[in-house]
């Protein structure tokens, strides 16, 4: 883990690499891939495949009855709609269309009616007309997409009461480690992965901010019912967008797949890194920010 530097402009660091790796898929918005509701669907169900990780990632928040939660980037409502069943609101920032659409379905099949979706990008949203805080606590796992992290963070910061939490990834995922191995093969260029843990640490150092921090290995697994169907699912996300393309694709799913049960999975492994800080303990620090 890196330790800021006062020489080093880490939000230009995020920010550069951000781009880097959005020029590299050829998308500028991380929520475009999200567009199908089925693809949300797919989603929530494999997540629901492993409810002690949400467990866990719940477990650790200090929730009260009366709590108010603000989760950003909410995806389908892995948290927000357990999260609802145990305090008094929560509020969900969703830009993609599918994920928010399935994230409604979901609350309504748990009967949930304390969970309201602003559908927005985090950097569009408007804290007096949007958001209904102070919140107690506010969320941002696995979403933290935002070009420019600092001034996302002080968003953050302004609209929470007491904590906020953090997840983001430590070292290239497993589904990048695949796609630094394709990318030349399939593209003729080299990819190049967004900004992790490391430089989000420094950035939250070089505001004043010295975050609580647990780092957890995460086992990941996606099912297919046949290799079409794994070729299907990958296309977009490595841009095929020839026969030629697609051949290598298969080919590597042929070596790397394997069998579970009449289907094939695809597993991996990721480490999550959890910051979280109570805001009060930083007001001053955040004032030049």
């Amino acid at each position: 883990m890196n330790f800021a530097s006062n020489d080093i402009d880490w939000n230009s660091v995020w920010m550069d690499l951000h781009e880097k790796n959005a020029e590299c898929r050829g998308r500028g918005d991380c929520a475009s891939i999200w567009a199908s509701r089925d693809r949300a669907r797919a989603f929530l169900a494999q997540a629901r495949e492993r409810p002690d990780r949400i467990l866990h990632d719940i477990v650790g928040l200090p929730l009260k009855a009366d709590s108010n939660v603000l989760d950003i980037g909410a995806g389908p409502g892995t948290l927000a709609v357990p999260l609802a069943a145990r305090v008094a609101s929560v509020t969900a920032v969703e830009p993609a269309a599918g994920m928010a659409e399935v994230m409604s379905e979901h609350a309504r099949e748990k009967g949930i009616t304390n969970l309201s979706i602003v559908r927005k990008r985090w950097e569009d949203v408007n804290s007096k007309s949007d958001l209904k805080g102070p919140y107690d606590i506010v969320i941002a796992r696995h979403s933290l997409g935002m070009p420019n992290i600092r001034d996302a963070i002080k968003m953050m910061c302004e609209a929470s009461s007491e904590w906020i939490y953090l997840f983001w990834f430590a070292g290239s995922t497993g589904w990048e480690k695949a796609m630094i191995d394709l990318w030349p093969k399939l593209h003729g260029r080299e990819y190049r992965s967004g900004p992790k843990a490391d430089v989000l640490y420094n950035v939250l150092y070089s505001m004043g901010i010295y975050p609580n921090m647990e780092t957890v290995q995460m086992d990941y697994a996606r099912k297919f019912h046949d290799i079409d169907a794994a070729v299907n699912e990958f296309r977009e996300q490595y841009l095929i967008s020839s026969s030629a393309q697609e051949e290598i694709l298969r080919g590597h799913l042929r070596e790397t797949l394997s069998k579970a049960g009449d289907g094939l999975q695809n597993s991996m492994m990721t480490n999550q890194v959890r910051f979280w800080w109570n805001v009060n303990q930083h007001d001053q620090s955040l004032q030049g920010y």
